[in-house]
């Protein structure tokens, strides 16, 4: 996704040694007023093309590092001070002769290291390989806030050559939709840090998947019973894919947002888990819970009238187990 933004050639760049002082001095230089037209740029390309948190982290790791080929502290260093001007919480980390990002986020993330500092989890973004030791500056700034892993929307991507797949219910075969996946934003959903389920399923659709998916949705279940929607939709999720554990497909665990079940080959349980609980939000409006059991994840549904069926309460409400991945 082409962008720009403005920078000021007169701003030299030099780390010639990795220590605290050489960092602040370098500091000093990008806080002389000539990089305002820089975050400026940078805050509008995340407003224009709706980027969630770690979004904006990529898209400034992508920009630094253009900006300053070949020169990766520099480009960690001006990633991290835009981050902060943007108003990130973020530290800074030594080791050996390398800066490094330190990012806490707002749920827990895995395969990659992290340091704690007053209690607090600041993971070590941009390269997932162990370095041994670290130095961290605990420097804080006024009204920083910790970045979110949730997406409220899906980033505006530029749109990949469109190549439609076919996706057809087996009990109810009227039931058919073609998606044409985003390659863009499949490629960037796949830098997504490995973290818990209901930020998978919190992510919902992009809006041009909606298009192509709800409108044939909505009219399947329309003037259906709650419960009758809900099993055709649930039959869509169960039959319309191929099944095939992650470890099968990709070699380790990798649970599949939404868009993402429309693109890889195959889904596995908690992949489709996340999808049903996706349509039944958004076609159904009713609540989903997520379901773990060992090796396995499921979905129970808070449906407005009496249902038959293995129910779990929570709060309340009687939640009916619908298991996406189940058959028979």
């Amino acid at each position: 996704t082409p962008c720009q933004v403005r920078l000021d050639k007169s701003i030299a760049f030099s780390l010639n040694e990795i220590t605290g002082n050489a960092v602040a001095d370098e500091w000093l230089l990008l806080s002389d007023g000539r990089t305002d037209l820089l975050i400026t740029d940078c805050l509008s390309l995340k407003y224009d093309l709706e980027l969630c948190d770690w979004a904006y982290i990529i898209m400034l790791e992508k920009m630094s590092a253009a900006i300053l080929e070949g020169r990766p502290n520099e480009a960690t260093l001006l990633q991290i001070y835009l981050l902060v001007q943007s108003g990130y919480k973020v530290r800074i980390a030594i080791s050996g002769n390398s800066l490094f990002l330190l990012v806490p986020f707002d749920g827990r993330i895995y395969e990659y290291d992290y340091i704690t500092i007053e209690g607090e989890r600041f993971y070590v973004i941009g390269d997932k390989k162990h370095h041994g030791s670290y130095q961290a500056f605990g420097m804080a700034f006024p009204n920083e806030q910790t970045p979110s892993l949730r997406m409220e929307k899906l980033p505006k991507l530029s749109e990949s050559a469109k190549e439609y797949k076919s996706f057809t219910s087996e009990r109810y075969p009227e039931v058919s939709v073609k998606v044409a996946p985003n390659k863009n934003l499949m490629d960037f959903l796949e830098t997504y840090p490995l973290c818990t389920w209901d930020y998978y399923a919190y992510a919902s659709l992009s809006e041009s998947a909606k298009k192509e998916l709800y409108p044939i949705l909505r009219t399947k279940i329309a003037n259906k019973s709650v419960v009758d929607a809900a099993n055709i939709l649930i039959n869509f999720v169960q039959t319309a894919f191929e099944y095939m554990t992650d470890g099968e497909q990709f070699g380790y665990e990798r649970p599949l947002f939404g868009n993402e079940i429309f693109y890889y080959p195959f889904s596995d349980c908690e992949d489709r888990s996340i999808l049903y609980s996706i349509l039944v939000h958004d076609l159904l409006g009713l609540d989903v819970l997520l379901l773990h059991f060992p090796g396995h994840l499921a979905t129970a549904v808070y449906f407005p009238e009496e249902v038959d069926g293995t129910y779990l309460t929570l709060d309340g409400k009687k939640y009916i187990v619908c298991d996406p991945p189940y058959l028979n």
